[in-house]
């Protein structure tokens, strides 16, 4: 009895980590086909390649997937024009998360004092 579960004990923590690499695999792949399908959809919908970003991180076993779709400041009316088709392609157990570029702070110039006349 000792024996059969030394080996059960064995077998499992060589199949267990190689079971859950699997998993992991298989989900970033899915992750990978999404975000590739989601980039042509924004291309069709834009009528060619954009500044517009989507990224796809897979969902995890307490968290859910997570659709990014971003672009840079000044570029946020693309967003409004993709988003639409965006959601109908996001499978269920996905977030959508849409987010505009942060504009730097601009920062008001110093006052300089004039420079004095050179000899």
């Amino acid at each position: 009895m000792d024996a059969i579960v030394a080996g059960l004990a064995i077998a499992v923590l060589f199949v267990g980590p190689l079971v859950a690499r699997i998993v992991f695999d298989r989900r970033a792949e899915r992750a990978s086909v999404l975000a590739a399908d989601l980039r042509a959809v924004v291309r069709r919908r834009l009528g060619g390649d954009s500044m517009v970003s989507v990224h796809v991180r897979p969902e995890g076993f307490w968290m859910p997937g997570r659709v990014l779709v971003s672009a840079p400041g000044g570029y946020e009316d693309l967003i409004e024009k993709v988003w639409p088709a965006v959601v109908k392609r996001i499978p269920a157990g996905h977030e959508l998360v849409v987010r505009p570029a942060r504009r730097p702070a601009t920062r008001p110039l110093p006052e300089t004092a004039p420079l004095s006349r050179a000899a």
